[in-house]
């Protein structure tokens, strides 16, 4: 048989996981050709990208079983079934694919924050051939692209999970330095200081006059930040006689914090787990390039100038 297509790969990986325990992905992706009886043509098939076929979805595979919370990733590059996974095995006759993950609210964020722009409104399926889809190659590429853009902002908050308070703290100036501030200042870590609701300071000129104060909160995703935490914040401000300052958090904030922080005379911008992962995307920090596509198009204005070149 050729290598199934990522959905088709997700029963092997949950059964392979659940029979023999945790494993290295370099592993399981031969763990699971084996039980697909794939052909040794089958498993050296490669995309153009020079990727073998079959570690590409069975990664995939993977990847969308951790984003249900099926398969968690306990250490770097190793996967474990969780007992969501062995329910699903026990469940679900036949195939298991992404209509059944469909079914945990995990993969309903992550779907949504998947979901294309304009026209490109239905992903394609893994087996999609030019033939079953009205999309352009432009709207696949950017299907594929928010896909990939959103596993990548879940792996990315599962490894902040696992740094420690003071880690967190430093990633989080980290990435505001990233994004720009305290350029033309310096941005200091005080949680050694002992600044109670305080654990950074960006000064944004040389004299440190116009400061911005941070708070990093690392709680568990299914946390919320409530309004006392926000109003603690604030009093941290007001004993600062500061007038702005983040608020960044691995969970989301409740909307009684959210509306109090608008309401409040101090400038104060929440930033839940979701934005802090497409912050950390979008600002390279904590990621590194893996694979680029370029698209080209014919420069009809290079061809029109060319009978005004001879």
């Amino acid at each position: 048989m050729t290598v199934p297509d990522y959905q088709t790969m997700m029963r092997p990986v949950l059964e392979t996981l659940e029979a023999l325990g945790p494993q290295q992905f370099r592993d399981l992706v031969v763990l699971v050709a084996d039980r697909l009886s794939l052909t040794e043509e089958d498993r050296s098939e490669m995309i153009d990208s020079g990727q073998p076929v079959l570690s590409n979805r069975a990664g995939w595979a993977v990847t969308y079983l951790v984003q249900a919370g099926a398969v968690r990733r306990p250490k770097r590059a190793v996967a474990e079934i969780t007992d969501r996974g062995r329910a699903l095995v026990a469940s679900v006759d036949g195939p298991i694919g992404n209509a059944h993950l469909a079914e945990f609210e995990e993969f309903q964020a992550f779907k949504r924050r998947t979901r294309p722009s304009k026209a490109a409104a239905t992903p394609p399926s893994a087996g999609w051939t030019e033939s079953e889809s009205d999309l352009s190659p432009r709207e696949v590429i950017e299907v594929a692209s928010k896909s990939h853009r959103a596993a990548v902002t879940g792996d990315l908050l599962d490894r902040v999970m696992e740094l420690s308070p003071a880690a967190y703290e430093r990633l989080v100036l980290d990435l505001l330095g990233a994004m720009g501030y305290g350029t033309a200042g310096a941005i200091e870590s005080t949680a050694k200081s002992g600044d109670a609701g305080i654990d950074g300071v960006i000064s944004q000129d040389p004299l440190g006059l116009d400061r911005i104060y941070v708070q990093a909160k690392r709680y568990a995703r299914d946390r919320t930040v409530g309004r006392p935490l926000m109003q603690e914040f604030v009093g941290a401000l007001h004993g600062q006689q500061a007038d702005r300052g983040v608020f960044m958090a691995t969970c989301p904030f409740t909307r009684e914090a959210l509306d109090y922080a608008e309401r409040v005379g101090a400038r104060i911008i929440p930033i839940d787990g979701d934005r802090l992962g497409e912050l950390l995307l979008k600002y390279a920090v904590g990621v590194q390039p893996d694979f680029t596509a370029v698209l080209h198009r014919v420069d009809d204005d290079f061809f029109e100038t060319l009978e005004e070149r001879v």
